[in-house]
């Protein structure tokens, strides 16, 4: 898969995240781990989004979005054809449009049982961790 086509199918999932976000959202975090089960692609995510609540943040994860999920797995078999299919695929969109994306190679860990940081303790932290960087209250 050519790196524009791959930064098209990650725009696109960006993108469906920000539709389905709820008002007020300031940043949207997800991570999908993918394994095959019987040659079909099985994701395991986490989906969450900081919102700006007025006199403080809150954090709250998505309910299944079938389109969400299936431009996720799309993007893991189209890059499976090229030789690089990812075990581990985060993604983090900002409201001002900005978007990171980063792949892991590696075994996806919250699919095999393991909770640590890197799997699930960030998720459980994020508003903690959103509130240390950006402070209480957010800033109108």
């Amino acid at each position: 898969m050519e790196a524009s086509q791959q930064q098209e199918a990650v725009r696109a999932i960006a993108q469906r995240f920000v539709e389905i976000a709820p008002a007020g959202w300031a940043r949207l975090v997800g991570n999908w781990e993918a394994t095959q089960v019987d040659g079909a692609v099985h994701l395991n995510y986490v989906t969450l989004g900081v919102v700006d609540l007025q006199d403080r943040w809150g954090v709250g994860q998505f309910d299944f979005d079938e389109p969400l999920y299936d431009l996720v797995a799309e993007l893991n078999e189209a890059m499976a054809a090229s030789g690089e299919r990812w075990s581990v695929m985060d993604l983090e969109v900002d409201a001002d449009g900005a978007f990171r994306t980063h792949f892991g190679y590696g075994p996806a860990k919250r699919s095999q049982g393991i909770h640590d940081e890197e799997s699930m303790g960030r998720f459980e932290n994020y508003l903690a961790t959103w509130v240390a960087e950006h402070g209480e209250r957010p800033q109108h």
